[in-house]
Formats: structure tokens, sequence, C-alpha cells
């Protein structure tokens, strides 16, 4: 039932109510004591009538007027209330409110194992956020608890004046004559908080330094640890000061005195996501989706906390759910994260699955259709990739793909495609280191296969130099084979190292491309003499050995222009290549020179 409910009856019957047993002092503050909350509705009538009765008896009429007990229940019930129950604090607020009274009481009662035990409050009715918590009363009779509250009562009143002038002098801009104020009513009641909370808000009201809001509200908080004005403004002073992590953990102990406020939960959330303080964040997020089923703005931060704290699998669920009911929310945030996290477990089919939901539903973002492309290739989906960055290049033939392409084209084995693809995201604009490295890769591959096989080669010949006499025109043959096989690796290599050395912009880059083509260069130069020489015995005046002599010295030539480029990077290496080179190119020119004869 709502507050509101305690509306229905007017003012002016209430007022009557509250003169109808006793004429009270008009000039007298007056308060209504609610019913206490207890599991046991017969002690918690008991104890709040003879907690009446007490405090009208303690009190004298002309310092405090209290709604008798009879009063009380007139009112509730024809308000549509129990009797017998409690009031929420809000209803019971707006009955204090309806009634002018100028507090209000509520607590518990409980039963122990030598008696009873009350833990009340005081509650100024024109804000139920200003509160001063009672000390704990027990006693072994109720009547005695009744005492026990009423003195603590009593008590807390020594600082009602001081709190009354606190306020006035705030309102007629008089800071210092406020503060003094409130430290009048500290030094009559050391435990007392209503004054210390006008206090608090004259030096925030007054822009006082941070420090000073900040000791006042940790005064509050020593006696009212959930006092939400004075965790609010501390929170806030901690954030003016740049103290985020203090001000979080106010506004985490904030929220554990209302934590059904959605917006609170909002607040706190991102003040620890701003920090980096995931974890923290990921279980208040969690119990509030779970209070408050279906509430997609809930949902949408917890999709971000669980994603940020590593919770890859919850976050990708709840986002799933989030859009189910909400398809708005599937926007282009929604789908980056998704496939952003997908990408991170390394999920590329289950990513590619979104990024396909996500350009079919917005076909002009570029960087849908690249992830798209990028997922399916990683997904081993290589026609599909292809396909889907031919696509874009025919909606935007400045998408800068081309590079990409040539990718899936080298996984899918079509190197001429590959190379042809390099060739257009070079005159593109593409990234030209990254279209080097492309090609190096390549041509490297090429380089170590051919490098194996002139290994392999050598042996093979070693081999059939030493084979008897019947085996050694087979072994002959099968050596020649090895090093024809690794002259087409190495002078695949080539070109694509080449390539690369004009593709890439760094210049250590460029360098190292030119130093592994004047490698290739060499091995197919001495691969090559090798086949010269067999040719020459094998056709003494055919042209074969002269094309092979000048194609070991064309491939020297290259080795010995670029070795020193390598110097920087590979010093050692360059050092052992240069006689090797050397002394091939002079094999290579006596090659030419004999075989080559007209």
């Amino acid at each position: 039932m709502v507050a509101a409910t305690v509306l229905l009856i007017s003012a002016a019957p209430m007022a009557a109510l509250a003169q109808a047993t006793r004429t009270p002092n008009p000039n007298a503050p007056r308060l209504v004591v609610g019913t206490l909350r207890s599991n046991d509705k017969k002690l918690s009538v008991a104890a709040s009538e003879e907690l009446r009765s007490r405090l009208s008896a303690d009190i004298p009429f002309r310092a405090l007027t209290v709604l008798s007990s009879s009063d009380y229940k007139q009112v509730v019930e024809q308000s549509g209330y129990p009797y017998d129950e409690a009031l929420s604090t809000g209803d019971l607020a707006s009955l204090a409110k309806l009634l002018r009274t100028d507090d209000y009481l509520e607590g518990t009662i409980e039963k122990t194992a030598t008696g009873f035990v009350v833990n009340a409050q005081l509650v100024l009715t024109r804000d139920q956020n200003l509160t001063q918590p009672l000390p704990p009363a027990e006693g072994d009779k109720l009547s005695r608890v009744a005492a026990a509250v009423s003195k603590n009562v009593q008590d807390a009143l020594k600082q009602m004046d001081f709190e009354k002038k606190c306020n006035m002098q705030g309102r007629d801009n008089k800071a210092a004559d406020a503060i003094a104020s409130a430290r009048a009513g500290v030094a009559a009641y050391p435990q007392a908080t209503l004054v210390r909370l006008c206090e608090l808000q004259v030096r925030v009201g007054f822009k006082q330094p941070s420090d000073s809001v900040i000791a006042i509200a940790l005064e509050i908080l020593k006696y009212d640890p959930r006092s939400k004005i004075a965790i609010t403004n501390a929170a806030q002073a901690y954030k003016d000061k740049g103290d985020v992590e203090k001000s979080t953990d106010m506004l985490i102990q904030l929220l554990a005195t209302d934590p059904a406020n959605t917006r609170l939960v909002d607040d706190v959330v991102n003040a620890l996501s701003a920090s980096g303080k995931w974890d923290k964040a990921k279980p208040i997020i969690s119990q509030a989706i779970k209070d408050n089923p279906g509430d997609v703005n809930l949902m949408k931060l917890g999709v971000k906390v669980f994603l940020n704290s590593g919770d890859r699998k919850n976050g990708i669920a709840l986002g799933e759910e989030m859009v189910k009911i909400d398809t708005s929310l599937a926007d282009l945030e929604y789908f980056t994260k998704t496939i952003g996290a997908y990408e991170t477990d390394s999920a590329y089919a289950k990513s590619a699955e979104v990024a396909q939901r996500a350009v079919d539903k917005f076909p002009k973002e570029q960087t849908l259709w690249i992830a798209l492309g990028l997922d399916l290739r990683r997904s081993g989906q290589l026609a599909q990739a292809a396909a889907t960055y031919r696509k874009l290049l025919a909606l935007d033939p400045k998408a800068p793909v081309r590079l990409a392409l040539a990718m899936v084209y080298d996984g899918a084995q079509q190197l001429d495609s590959a190379f042809i693809m390099l060739h257009e995201a070079k005159a593109a604009g593409e990234d030209g280191q990254l279209i080097g490295y492309q090609a190096f890769t390549i041509g490297n591959r090429f380089l170590k296969v051919g490098q194996t096989a002139s290994t392999k080669a050598s042996a093979s010949q070693t081999a059939a130099e030493k084979a008897p006499a019947g085996e050694k025109a087979q072994a002959m043959r099968a050596a020649g084979e090895d090093r024809r096989f690794a002259i087409g690796e190495l002078v695949k290599a080539v070109p694509w190292l080449t390539f690369a050395d004009t593709a890439y912009t760094a210049t250590d880059s460029k360098n190292s491309a030119g130093f592994f083509y004047s490698l290739a260069s060499y091995y197919i130069a001495n691969l090559s003499q090798a086949e010269s020489n067999v040719a020459k015995v094998a056709e003494p005046q055919g042209p074969r050995a002269c094309e092979l002599a000048r194609f070991s010295q064309q491939y020297i030539s290259l080795a010995q222009a670029n070795v020193t480029r390598g110097g920087r990077a590979n010093p050692q290496a360059v050092g052992q290549l240069m006689g090797p080179i050397s002394t091939t190119m002079e094999n290579s020119n006596k090659m030419v020179e004999l075989y080559c004869k007209k």
C-alpha cells in the first residue's frame, strides 16, 4: 500500500484527533510514534503503546506533545492500515506531515534471552533523511525498555533548539553562527547527528573546503553509518579532492542503504567502471538485474561490466537476452562489443555470425564488413571471406581491404591472386609497411623451402658422386631433380621479396627484404652453376649450359648488389656471404665465357 493512502483523511480531522484526549501546548513540538516492527504483532502493539504512554508521562506537555495510541489507532485504521502492523518509512513520514508533527519515531522490538531490545531513531518530519539513531534500549520488562527509550529520546531532544537555530542562521547566510550553533548542539548531546547534519549542509551550501565537509560527514557516520546525506556529501567531497577510490567506496556504502534504487545502482556501477573496478561493480549490477528483471538499462550496464571484468560468457548471454527484449539496443556498440568478446575467446565462427547480423542491419558500416571478413578468414571460411571483401569493394572501391583480401588468397593457396591484390593494395594507398610484411612473409616461406631443398640437393649430389657405377646415373638424376626443385622455390621467393622491398616504408624493413632476396639469389646462382656443368657434360654443344651460366650470372649480380643492405641487422651473416658471393661471381663469369663461345 503506497504512502499516499494516508492522505485519504484531511488534515483538519487529524489535528482534532491529536487533541481529543488532552489539550496540548500549541507551541510545543509534536511527535508521532509509529508501531514498532516485530515478527510478533502482539508484542509490537504492546511495546508501542507502552512507549507512547511513557513518553507522554516523562516529557511535559509544554515541551513535547506525543500522539496517543488511541489517536494513532484511529488515524491508521481510517487510512486503511492494520493497527498491529508497522507502517513503512514512507507511509509514516506522510502521516507525520499530515498531522503536522515535527518529528516521528520508528524502530524495531525484538525478544532477547533476558527480555527485550528496541532499536529506534528519531526522524525530522520535514525530511526523512534527517535521522537521529538512538542507543539500543534493553530491559527485562516492556516498561523498563520504554523507560530507556524515553530517556534516549529526551537526551536526543537536547539538540533540537540548536538544530533549529542552525537552520535559521544558515538560511540567513550566517554560516559561522550556524556552525557555532551546531557545535553547541553537539556539546549538549555528544551523539547528535541532526545538528551535525545541519552543519554539513551549511558547509556544503557555502562551498567550504572538501576536507571540512569530509570531517563532519565522517562524524555523522560514526553515529549513523546509514546516513544518506552524510554518505552522499562525503562521496562528492572525496571526488572533488580527486580521491576517486574513497568517493567510490562511499557510493557503495550509500547503495547499501537503498539497494532498490536503480538510479543509484547506475551511479555506483558507472563510478566503479570509470576507475576500472570491474570486480566490485559485477556483484552490484548482478544483484540489481536479478532484483529488476527485464530492466534493459541495467542489463546494458551489466553487459559492459561483465565483458570488461572478463566474464565474456555471461556478458554475451546477457546481451543476447537484452536485445530480444528491446531490439533497438542491438546497435553498433552492442555488435562491436559482442564481436570483440567472441574474438577475445578465439570463437571466430561465432563472432562471424554476429558480424553477419550486424552487416545485415547496418550495411553501410565499413568496420562491420571488415570484422566479418576477418572472422570468416580466422574461422577458415576463406571463400566466404573473399566474397565479403569483394562485396565491400563493390559498395566502396576505396575500402581498405585489398591487403586483407590478399591474405585470404594466400590462405587459399591462390598466390597469383594474392600477388595481384597486394599490388592493388599498394596502388590504393593502404599501409605499405603491412603490405610489405605480407609479401615478405610469403617470399620468406619460399626461401626457407628452397634453402631446405638446396641442402638436400647438395647431399644428393655428394651421394651420387660416391654411388657405385651401376647406380650413379639414377643417383645423378635424383640430385638434379632436387636442385631444380630448390631453384624453382628460390626463384618464386625473389619477386615477393623484391616487391616487399618496394612496399615497405621503413628503411630497416626495406634493407632486410633486400638482404633476403640477395640470399635467395646467391642460392639460385650456386645451384644454377651446378646445373650448367651437368648440362655441359650432357650436351657439350647444346645451348642449355650457356643459358644456365647466364642465369647464374644474373642472380649472383643481384646477390652482390644487395648483400650489404643486411649489414645493420645481420652483420655476421653479411660477412659470411661476402666471400662466397665473390667466388660465385667469378665462377659465373668464367662459365659464361667458356660455355657461351660462338
